[in-house]
């Protein structure tokens, strides 16, 4: 690998390091910050999903509110207070016999309807029309929907018959929900017996609709990568830009006036730069050829042979005098080719200077068709 290639790969390396320590930095104060903001927002989507967890298990139930109870036998039918009381245990006489049913206080002190005439008829009404784990499911994530707030939910309801014997379903697609704490119960009917569980897991993206410079991170990383790609393009690019601004600054601080004619000063304290015929201006120092937004390198030896064209009358050089002036008369033909060669492949495309042999001399000039059209103007 030549130098300028370990240079473009030091350059690259260090761009590398930079750039990943500055992202980081950024991604990890951004984390500090989404995960704090996902904490804080937790407890507010708690509260909306306990509400919306209950309204829609109160609006499943009201959907049963049309049914035909014919008979409903109540133990306490003075009771006609503003808060019911709490009675423990219950008796219940049915099919299977009379039987006492103890009630813990907190099942009735987290039951939907309090009203003991009512957890009655829910009680019959539920044995024969039993809630569906799914519907009420799909109910309340629409529910949550409507409050933006976006999240995984499932239901259990675990239903204890008149035997005492619990039974429990789920509802479908919440295997990885029902595996957390559970966020809410609430009881149904008249010895509490149908218990409704809600759960629920919040997407971790759901902070970001409320915190949008997310893109602003993505966007960095985004041009850090683009930036390691293009990186040699890119470097190419800025010092084309910045050889051509220093070139121009110093031009204007220094303030020479650079000859039309192709013409190298003697004067002491030069720049090394030399505007040809054709208005493209050579940095010998630098070893480019620029020409507006164009610029070439060269190679040490074509400035040096550019150098000797300019020192010389009409710009004609006899072989001799290229070996003498570059190889101190120890070139070989081919070496002379090969500088020749160099000199016009540099030419094109930035300069419409070309170099002739003629009479064996080799001469730096306009091309006929330009020299033409500058006699007729």
């Amino acid at each position: 690998m030549n130098k300028k290639g370990r240079t473009a790969e030091s350059g690259r390396l260090i761009c590398l390091w930079i750039g990943t320590f500055i992202c980081t930095m950024v991604t990890g104060v951004y984390v500090y910050i989404f995960y704090t903001s996902y904490k804080e927002q937790i407890p507010e989507w708690n509260a909306l999903a306990k509400e919306t967890f209950v309204e829609a298990l109160n609006l499943e139930v009201q959907k049963r509110g049309d049914i035909v109870v014919p008979f409903v036998a109540v133990d306490y039918p003075e009771v006609k207070t503003l808060e019911t009381p709490f009675k423990s245990p219950v008796t219940l006489t049915s099919r299977y016999g009379t039987h006492s049913y103890e009630i813990p206080r907190v099942k009735f002190d987290n039951s939907l309807i309090k009203d003991t005439e009512k957890r009655m008829l829910l009680s019959y009404i539920l044995e024969k029309h039993p809630l569906d784990a799914d519907a009420l499911n799909l109910f309340w994530n629409s529910l949550l929907v409507e409050k933006s707030v976006a999240a995984n939910t499932g239901i259990r309801l675990s239903t204890t018959d008149l035997l005492k014997k619990t039974s429990t379903v789920y509802s479908s697609d919440s295997i990885k929900v029902l595996q957390g704490d559970s966020l809410l119960s609430r009881y149904i009917g008249f010895r509490c017996e149908v218990e409704a569980t809600g759960f629920i897991a919040y997407d971790w993206w759901q902070v970001l609709k409320v915190w949008p410079p997310i893109m602003i991170l993505l966007l960095l990383w985004l041009c850090f990568f683009l930036l390691l790609l293009y990186y040699k393009q890119i470097s190419s690019f800025l010092r084309q830009k910045l050889v051509k601004k220093e070139t121009v600054v110093c031009i204007q601080e220094k303030k020479i006036i650079v000859e039309r004619k192709m013409h190298l000063e003697e004067e002491p304290g030069q720049t090394g730069l030399y505007e040809l015929a054709d208005g493209t201006i050579l940095d010998s120092e630098k070893g480019i050829l620029m020409n507006g937004e164009k610029t070439k390198k060269l190679r040490p030896q074509v400035v040096a042979l550019l150098k000797l064209f300019l020192r010389t009358e009409n710009y004609r050089l006899p072989a001799e005098e290229i070996d003498k002036g570059l190889w101190q008369g120890k070139g070989k033909p081919n070496q002379l080719y090969g500088v020749i060669h160099h000199l016009r492949e540099s030419l094109k495309g930035i300069s419409s200077l070309v170099v002739e042999y003629r009479d064996e001399y080799y001469c730096l000039k306009m091309p006929h068709s330009i020299e033409k059209n500058t006699e007729k103007g």
